[in-house]
């Protein structure tokens, strides 16, 4: 997964594959590995070949806030990803599967294998720190899977649904 975000001023990207209980993760020219074990709702524990550390994050109107090794940053969508992702939209291009975009329990998930949905269309509902987000459609798509119910939990970047285009 690919993500683009905003600290301070500065637009960066952070690329993230997990594999056998692995992170792998890509930051500018940094790359590193890490096992990371959720303690409890939007606290972390992340552990790399010399060091462990515990993240806590949380977000807030748009905002994600991480604190980390007594530091703490405050991450923001760049306005273009902003904009693509609630735009007027189209047809998705290729599949797409919907990560969680932080750890949560599953409210509802509103749509089924099968289902075709529009732009900004709710895919699935997220409870975290008490409050619903709406996960919702890119572009419009046919549900190829759904991978949750109401009441699992979910990790930041579990998949949720998979997507693919509208033949």
């Amino acid at each position: 997964m690919d993500f683009e975000f905003l600290v301070g001023e500065k637009e960066e990207k952070l690329s993230v594959e997990a594999k056998d209980g692995v992170w792998l993760a890509r930051f500018g020219d940094s790359e590193f590995r890490a096992e990371v074990v959720t303690v409890g709702p939007n606290v972390f524990w992340i552990a790399t070949s010399d060091r462990s550390f515990s993240v806590y994050a949380a977000e807030n109107e748009g905002k994600c806030y991480v604190f980390v090794e007594g530091q703490h940053f405050c991450i923001e969508k760049p306005a273009a990803q902003t904009r693509r992702k609630i735009g007027t939209g189209g047809t998705l291009k290729a599949e797409e599967v919907v990560g969680a975009p932080m750890p949560g329990v599953i409210v509802k998930v509103p749509v089924r294998k099968g289902d075709v949905v529009k732009v900004d269309q709710v895919l699935v509902v997220v409870e975290s720190m008490k409050m619903e987000n709406d996960i919702r459609a890119h572009g419009e798509a046919r549900v190829k899977e759904v991978h949750v119910k109401a009441g699992d939990s979910v990790n930041f970047g579990s998949p949720l649904v998979e997507l693919e285009p509208v033949s």
